[in-house]
């Protein structure tokens, strides 16, 4: 299955962008927490990238790529991505995939919650009705 997204080159060449498999590993439900999630993704079933996250801020949501932080000459904190999509379009396309898949892990995950609900409640009945 390929991805029909293309991007250009600096030569003005259209190439087509990889096919691109996510994965989230983990929902994080900390209400003080941005991050809300850690994803991985593997481009072209050749390459695999761990620690991307799902992050909120008062922006909104966003998906940062797995990076260092180091202290400036300056004192002020900054961060160097360890692993970068080279296009704005491939970054693009990283960022869309990690949020659906994001998305509809959230969905999967209320489900689960609204099934062990009504799991209980179920029980619950039968034990009255004993």
């Amino acid at each position: 299955m390929e991805q029909n997204t293309n991007f250009k080159e600096n030569n003005n060449q259209k190439r087509k962008l990889p096919y691109i498999k996510v994965r989230i590993d983990k929902l994080v439900d900390v209400d003080d927490c941005n991050t809300k999630a850690f994803a991985s993704v593997t481009v072209g079933g050749v390459v695999a990238i761990h620690g991307i996250r799902v992050m909120d801020s008062h922006k909104g949501l966003f998906v940062t790529m797995p990076s260092n932080n180091f202290v400036d000459k300056n004192g002020e904190k900054q961060y160097s991505e360890i692993a970068h999509p080279t296009s704005k379009e491939a970054r693009k396309a990283i960022s869309n995939r990690v949020m659906g898949a994001y998305n509809q892990a959230l969905d999967e995950q209320q489900s689960e919650v609204e099934s062990e609900d009504e799991n209980k409640e179920e029980a619950e009945h039968f034990i009255q009705s004993l």
